[in-house]
């Protein structure tokens, strides 16, 4: 049976403002408020959803190279993997360790696909708390160099004919691979449930795919397309992002410049544990603030090709909100859920 996807975003708020002895200083790693505990004052376990050399694993080292060469912490970050599962088992910490301030936990938009599929009970507010969402990647619409296709909007005119006209790839489903798609159609007036969409393993097995012609156009992440467009064997119509951005991406047309209204966010956050406490979640949020701002994260992003972002608290847990509501209803119209 499927589990519901909705939210409570008054358990989340009611956990982040729940009284606690535990003290942060003003300054990371110093101060104190007589009497208490000064936060924090051992190590902090952050876990990420995913194995050594994968993206939520990037996500989490980027994040402790950056606070420590900024000095923005004196704690000891020290990070566990736990791949497989879907993300559940790192969310389940959530569930185990709540009320507790030791513990980080990263993920992505399977914090709310997960129970929209079914595989887990764990919802945000009864077993964690969103802290801040720090970074995204933008999805691309790309098609060989060869194709007939030259803008997404094209893309979209010959589906609005023949919904079925054209295979197009994804590496998984449910993804945002997949949702991009989903969404751009239903923005562009075509049938988003009668797609012609097909999955893959992978990235590097989608693009080989589309490379041997045996689809017609992609949805994947900008950086896994970058070395393929830089190369000249893929042509890139259209990116998910609100505006255009610079740098390698700079030639890339949105699809809001093509009168596509749809943004599509493939975003990297962190959470703690169910009721962990107010001032242990103000204190991170106020330490990630300071650390997007530097210049040092900055050259994470560029690195990576990343795309900044940055929300904390109500307003992070209000976008997965209203994710989860889309994707719940696209997701249906397509019989991935009853």
């Amino acid at each position: 049976m499927k589990r519901s996807a909705r939210f409570t975003l008054a358990a989340a708020t009611a956990a982040i403002v729940a009284i606690t002895g535990v003290s942060c200083s003003s300054n990371a790693g110093s101060g104190g408020t007589d009497g208490a505990v000064e936060y924090p004052s051992g190590a902090i376990e952050f876990a990420t959803a995913g194995d050594p050399g994968g993206g939520l694993d990037l996500f989490a080292r980027q994040i402790q190279q950056t606070l420590s060469a900024e000095s923005l912490t004196d704690a000891q970050i020290d990070i566990t993997n736990i791949g497989g599962g879907g993300g559940n088992p790192t969310m389940a910490l959530g569930r185990q360790r709540a009320g507790t301030a030791e513990t980080l936990l990263g993920n992505s938009n399977r914090v709310y696909l997960n129970p929209i599929m079914g595989t887990t009970d764990l919802t945000m507010g009864k077993d964690f708390v969103p802290i801040a969402q720090l970074m995204t990647e933008y999805v691309v619409l790309a098609v060989r160099e060869d194709s007939p296709f030259t803008s997404g909007s094209q893309v979209m005119e010959a589906l609005r004919e023949d919904t079925r006209a054209l295979t197009l790839g994804v590496g998984t489903v449910p993804s945002d691979d997949q949702l991009h798609l989903l969404r751009a159609a239903e923005a562009a007036g075509v049938a988003a449930e009668d797609l012609n969409i097909v999955a893959f393993s992978s990235g590097g097995d989608l693009l080989t795919q589309l490379l041997g012609g045996q689809v017609d156009a992609i949805s994947t992440g900008f950086s896994e397309a970058l070395p393929q467009y830089e190369a000249g064997e893929i042509r890139i119509l259209a990116i998910s992002a609100p505006e255009r951005l610079d740098g390698p991406a700079s030639g890339i047309p949105t699809w809001i410049e093509q009168d596509v209204d749809v943004v599509v966010e493939h975003w990297r956050g962190v959470f703690g544990p169910a009721d962990m406490p107010a001032t242990a979640v103000k204190y991170w949020e106020d330490t990630f603030e300071k650390m997007v701002a530097t210049d040092a994260w900055a050259d994470v992003l560029e690195r990576n090709q990343w795309a900044p972002l940055f929300r904390t608290g109500d307003d992070f847990g209000a976008i997965i909100e209203e994710e989860a509501e889309t994707g719940e209803r696209l997701l249906r119209s397509v019989g991935l859920i009853e």
